[in-house]
C-alpha cells in the first residue's frame, strides 16, 4: 500500500510538471503615436503706417489698429493738426502661426521699436494682437491661423521729417 501511494504522488507531481511546461502563450495590446506639425511663426505682411503729415501746433497719437484690412487709415488722436493726406496706406502686420489643431498659445512677447528714431518718436508700442479666426490663444482646427498686430507712436512738430524703419517682434509660446 506504501508503494502504492508514493507511485500515485509521483505520477501527480510529474503531470503538474508536464503542464507547466505546456505551449507558450502571448497577448497583444494597442500602440499609439501622435505626430503633431512643427509649431511656427511666419511674417506675412510688414506693419506700415503710410504717410503721416506731422502736426505744426500740439502732438498726435498716430495708431494703426489690430485688423485684418489689406488697406487702412490710421487714427489720428490727441490735441495736434496731423493729418494723413493719402488715406489707405497703412496695414497691421500679419503673423501666421502653425501648430496642431485646437493646440492652445499665447503671445508672451510684442514689441514694437523704432531704433534709430531716437526723440522724434515718442509713446511707441504695439496693439494687442487679434486672431484671424476669432479666438486668440487657441488653434483652429486646421491648426493655422494669423495674427493681426497693429502699432503706434507720438509725433509733435519737433518730429523730423524722415523715413523711420523699425522692427515688430513676437514671441509665441505654444501648449
Amino acid at each position: 500500500m506504501k508503494l502504492r501511494i508514493a507511485l500515485v504522488a509521483v505520477t501527480a507531481v510529474s503531470a503538474a510538471a508536464l503542464s507547466a511546461e505546456a505551449a507558450p502563450v502571448s497577448g497583444n495590446t494597442t500602440a499609439q503615436a501622435s505626430i503633431v506639425a512643427p509649431n511656427q511663426v511666419n511674417a506675412t505682411r510688414a506693419l506700415q503706417f503710410g504717410s503721416i503729415a506731422k502736426p505744426t501746433t500740439g502732438s498726435n497719437t498716430v495708431t494703426v489698429a489690430s485688423a485684418a484690412s489689406g488697406a487702412a487709415t490710421p487714427t489720428l488722436t490727441g490735441g495736434g493738426n496731423a493729418f494723413i493726406p493719402t488715406s489707405g496706406q497703412a496695414a497691421a502686420a500679419t503673423f501666421r502661426i502653425t501648430g496642431t489643431a485646437n493646440q492652445t498659445y499665447s503671445v508672451t512677447n510684442n514689441t514694437l521699436t523704432f531704433p534709430t528714431a531716437g526723440a522724434n518718436l515718442t509713446g511707441i508700442g504695439s496693439e494687442s494682437p487679434v486672431a484671424a479666426s476669432g479666438t486668440l490663444n487657441t488653434l483652429p482646427g486646421s491648426g493655422q491661423d494669423d495674427l493681426f498686430i497693429g502699432g503706434h507712436f507720438d509725433i509733435s512738430p519737433t518730429t523730423a521729417v524722415n523715413t523711420y524703419n523699425g522692427t515688430l517682434s513676437i514671441t509665441v509660446d505654444f501648449n
